[in-house]
Order: structure tokens, then C-alpha cells, then sequence
């Protein structure tokens, strides 16, 4: 989103909403009417989006909430008012107007902006919530800012790096190495400069044209792995330190050896599926999804055997590595939220805590998982996965390791520095020192001082 927009209109949004008690299309947050059978209405404004097997999680979690509410006796029902999906800048300036709906879904890293523009609400029930009940820290950090649960995860990935297994085959590896090579990579044994010179060799051998694809040049999971963190929790504040030097370094020498090359910017996975099957790419660092995309290209569902032994005997797979010996693999994600609008009030709020509770259900979960290659969130619908879903059920545990972008305002600006920097390298033969001096002078003068740190 335009964060200069967001910046612009934060005022006024919250001058705004101090007079208001409700926010919704027709300015109500609960309505409070009788239907024919004489129960109560309450409607819940929903702007539904149609990815994956969302639209059917919108809408089933619509029925089984009324079906539970005539269960427990409730004389209620609810009824779901769909509005349309509209972009980030359309949200702040309908929130000016006064629309705001009761639920929406964005992105985690959203969280910061919308917050500060007064368009979503802390949802601290989310910490007692049944569905989230055994899940990973992890998984429960995802969902907090700023000192309170600011919205329900509703899928999100981890980011394994996909391997031809028949380029390795062909360098001379056992089916033994290649299968142990995730527990080498979790161990920190096999590091970034092992993948790097396993590339080249592949490479030069003739058995790939392309030594890595990458889902873009931004790649948090290389900042990860070089161990360098942009951003502090405690203080909310982004943050700038020559550790980023080191992962330019990886830029630089992945250059150097010729398994990056300038064109790597334009394979993104829906280019890289099809050259991935074809073996002309040696590794692909995508997210989780990618193993659907994959089974698109190769017209099948990621539910059938046919693919699941195709991707076994072509692919493997395993974290980001570790930059150093002995160092932990990582793995990052761009999970959906969803979010509860700032107008929902006390009487309606139990009724949409249940209602986004219900989308969450492991069935719903799953079915989104094989129509969006996403990870389900829960563990009870990771106990779904197991049998139907191997692959997602065999990397679920990066999860636990798994990092997120964070919900800082400003932290799309430090990334757009930060890749200016990757471009140097890219396309005019910079070096990672001079890459890092371009990315902190951009940052100075792109990001209000008050919101990062130089170290």
C-alpha cells in the first residue's frame, strides 16, 4: 500500500472515529431488529475474499454458526452481508467514510498500518481461544502486536527450498544422501555455501541451466539465514546493521560463481514451475505453495498419488540453510489475517469471535490447503493433513522456526532500500559494501527517524 497515503489519512481517521459508536455501510455495527420467526437478527459486514477455498470458508462458517446457534437454543441468527474485496488504499479511504466492515482479511504484516488508521481492533480473546489452544509460540506471536492479539492467522507458509533431486542423481549422490540432506540442513551440517557450490557443480555438469530462482529479490529467507534481524519487537522499531552486509554477500558471491544470475528477478514461481519440471533450475526458494503450483503445471492435484510420487522422484526439498556451521535453517512467511473492524462493539463481538473461530475449522482448513497450497494453522487440522497431505504435513514443523515480516508501517519502505541495494548487485556489478551503503542511505531518507534504528 501507499504508507504515504496511510501516513496522510491517520489523522483524520482517528478525529473521525472518536464520534463514531458504529461503522458499517449503513453506519450500524449491530443491528437489533426481530425477522418473521421472531428471533434476533445480527448482521456481520464481511469483505469475503475469493482465493483458494476462501470464498467456501466465508460462507460454511456462515451456516455452521446459525446451525450451532439453533443448536444451543439461542433465538439468534446471523446473517453474513458480503462486501467486495477492495485494495489497501480503497480501505482507508472507505474507513474516512465510514465503512468499515466487521470483518476483513489482509496480510500479517498489515497489522501496523491498520491499526495506526483506526480501521481494526485488539481481539485479546484470541489467547483463551479453543481453536489455538496447543499451537506453536510461534504461531501465537504471529498474531500479536503491539501488547495485544490484533487478528485470527487464517493460513500462512513456510519457505522450503526445492531441490532437483535428478540433478543431484546425476552429481553422484546416493538416494540415501539425498534423503538425509533435510536432517544435514536442520542440523546446520549443510549450509548456504554447500547449496551454493552444489549449484555451481550442477551447473557445470550440464544438469541445470539455472542455479537458483527466487520467489523475489527481497528473499527474507536469506536475511534469516545470515542471522540478520530488521527489526526489533520490544521497541517496534525497524532496524539497519552491517549484518546486512552479509547477506549482500550472498548476492555477491552467488554472482561470482554465476549460479544468480541478473535475469532472477523475472523467474517467479509461476515461471520456475514449468522450468523446475523440466530440470533447467537447479533449486528454487519459494514458499510452500509452490508445490501446488507445480502440480498445476503438471495438471493434477496436489491430492493425487500420481503427483505426490512424480514430486518424490524429481524433488526434494528442505529449510533456507544456515549461513554458518552448526547454525539453525530458516524459513519465513507471508501468513493471511483476519481482522475484526474497530466498530464492533461488545454485543456483537461473540458472535464474529465464533464466526472466524468457525472458518478455522479443520475440514475448512484442509479444503483451503488443497485448493491454495497454504499451510492450515491449528493442530487440529494439521492432524487432518497427515494422511491426504504428506508433503504439508511433513514440513509443518518449520513453522516452529518460521519468521514473518513484520507489521511495522514503515517496514514495505526499508525493504524497498534494501533491494535497491540487490539491484546494485544484480545489474551494475556492485559490491555487497557498496550494496549496504546504498540501502542505509536510502533507509535515512525514506524512513522517519523516530521508527528505525542504526546500529
Amino acid at each position: 500500500m501507499n504508507k504515504k497515503v496511510v501516513s496522510a489519512m491517520c489523522a483524520i481517521l482517528a478525529v473521525s472515529m472518536l464520534g463514531m459508536t458504529a461503522c458499517g455501510q449503513d453506519g450500524d455495527s449491530t443491528v437489533d431488529s426481530k425477522n418473521q420467526d421472531g428471533k434476533k437478527e445480527i448482521t456481520i459486514t464481511v469483505r469475503k475474499n475469493e482465493w483458494g477455498g476462501r470464498a467456501y470458508a466465508f460462507e460454511e462458517a456462515a451456516v455452521r454458526l446459525n446451525d450451532e446457534l439453533e443448536a444451543n437454543g439461542e433465538n439468534v441468527t446471523v446473517t453474513i452481508d458480503f462486501w467486495p474485496a477492495i485494495d489497501d488504499d480503497e480501505l482507508v479511504l472507505q474507513g474516512q467514510a465510514g465503512n468499515i466492515a466487521d470483518v476483513t482479511l489482509n496480510s500479517s504484516v498489515d497489522i501496523g498500518w491498520e491499526y495506526d488508521a483506526g480501521l481494526i481492533q485488539p481481539i485479546d480473546w484470541v489467547a483463551d481461544s479453543e481453536v489455538f489452544q496447543g499451537a506453536s509460540e510461534s504461531i501465537m506471536n504471529i498474531m500479536y502486536y503491539d501488547g495485544h492479539y490484533m487478528g485470527v492467522i487464517q493460513d500462512m507458509d513456510a519457505s522450503p527450498v526445492f531441490i532437483s533431486r535428478k540433478a543431484l542423481e546425476g552429481l553422484g549422490w546416493s538416494a540415501e544422501e539425498i534423503d538425509g540432506l533435510r536432517e544435514k540442513v536442520d542440523n546446520g551440517e549443510f549450509i548456504m555455501s554447500d547449496l551454493m557450490e552444489t549449484a555451481q557443480q550442477a551447473m557445470e555438469q550440464g544438469l541445470a541451466d539455472i542455479g537458483f530462482a527466487v520467489e523475489d529479490t527481497r528473499f527474507e529467507g536469506w536475511t534469516m539465514s545470515a542471522g540478520y534481524n530488521n527489526y526489533n519487537l520490544e521497541e517496534n522499531k525497524l532496524v539497519v546493521n552491517e549484518k546486512a552486509k552479509d547477506v549482500y554477500k550472498f548476492w555477491e558471491k552467488g554472482v561470482e560463481m554465476g549460479v544468480i544470475k541478473e535475469s532472477i528477478g523475472e523467474v517467479d514461481t509461476d515461471t520456475a514451475a514449468p522450468m523446475m519440471i523440466n530440470q533447467e533450475i537447479f533449486a528454487t526458494f519459494a514458499r510452500s505453495e509452490f508445490y501446488r503450483i507445480l502440480a498445476d503445471n503438471m495438471e493434477m492435484k496436489i491430492t493425487d498419488q500420481e503427483f505426490q510420487d512424480w514430486f518424490d522422484e524429481n524433488i526434494v526439498w528442505t529449510p533456507v540453510p544456515a549461513s554458518e556451521k552448526g547454525g539453525q535453517p530458516s524459513s519465513y512467511s507471508n501468513p493471511a489475517m483476519l481482522f475484526v473492524g474497530s466498530s464492533v462493539d461488545e454485543e456483537k463481538m461473540p458472535y464474529v469471535q465464533r464466526y472466524l473461530e468457525l472458518m478455522l475449522s479443520p475440514d475448512i482448513q484442509v479444503n483451503h490447503t488443497v485448493n491454495s497450497g497454504k499451510l492450515p494453522v491449528t493442530p487440529a487440522a494439521m492432524e487432518e493433513v497427515v494422511e491426504t497431505l504428506p508433503f504439508y504435513a511433513d514440513h509443518y514443523y518449520m513453522t516452529e522456526f518460521t519468521k514473518v515480516r513484520p507489521a511495522h508501517p514503515d517496514y514495505a519502505v526499508l525493504i524497498e532500500a534494501y533491494t535497491l541495494g540487490v539491484d546494485a548487485i544484480l545489474t551494475k556489478g556492485q559490491t555487497a559494501d557498496e550494496a549496504y551503503d546504498l540501502y542505509v542511505k536510502d533507509a535515512k531518507q525514506n524512513v522517519p527517524s523516530d521508527r528505525i534504528i542504526f546500529e
